[in-house]
């Protein structure tokens, strides 16, 4: 007797239209899964930049309040020990009325002596008297102390970048009732020269706008 055999099946798999549209989807699923991914990169980086930001906002409101809300009229000596004078100087076209600055050169716009710099214990050889130097190039605005109130040979400043970015910065004087664009308070160290009664600082940055800070100022003590 002759077996029968059953026909065999066609063996199952894959034609090559589907293994096309497979591609094409697993392709179009990566390519959004990467389009996702970048796009919170990027709103990372943003929120990291825009934090970056407020943080230097913070620390130049700090640092101003610091230095103009302690000021003291006392003017410095350079290193041959002759003063010129200058208890508080201002201008952001710059400070120094014998050294005119060039457009975008970097240049000291806020010049004055602050008392309040901690030395605990008198560890450190100085006083509580610090001399301060705000700097800006059209971008960056900078922050120079000393350690001593005069300027001599040794006595390097230091020197910390406050805010980076920062357009259009203002800086302006309330004199009587109206604001003015520089300040020249120069004393010999008996008379007291008339003193603004608030320091305005305005600036722009990227992402928050114009920001003002607004510092009143002391009625400073006379220091020889």
């Amino acid at each position: 007797m002759t077996a029968m055999h059953a026909p065999r099946g066609r063996e199952a798999g894959f034609t090559l239209t589907e293994v096309l549209v497979a591609v094409m989807i697993f392709a179009m699923i990566s390519a959004i899964s990467l389009a996702m991914l970048t796009a919170a990169l990027r709103s990372e980086q943003t929120y990291e930049t825009q934090l970056d930001r407020i943080a230097q906002v913070q620390r130049a409101r700090t640092l101003l309040r610091d230095d103009v809300g302690q000021l003291v009229l006392r003017a410095y000596r350079g290193e041959e020990g002759v003063s010129d004078g200058r208890a508080l100087a201002g201008n952001v076209e710059g400070a120094d009325p014998f050294e005119p600055a060039r457009a975008g050169e970097e240049r000291e716009i806020l010049v004055l002596t602050r008392r309040g710099w901690a030395n605990p214990g008198g560890a450190a050889p100085r006083s509580s008297l610090q001399r301060v130097a705000w700097l800006y190039d059209g971008t960056t605005l900078k922050r120079q102390a000393w350690t001593y109130p005069d300027t001599a040979r040794g006595n390097e400043p230091v020197t910390l970048t406050v805010i980076e970015e920062a357009a259009d910065l203002r800086l302006e004087f309330l004199v009587g009732t109206a604001w003015r664009a520089d300040i020249l308070a120069v004393t010999d160290g008996e008379t007291r020269p008339a003193m603004p009664r608030a320091v305005r600082v305005r600036y722009t940055l990227q992402g928050l706008g114009e920001i003002e800070h607004v510092v009143l100022t002391p009625v400073p003590e006379l220091v020889p």
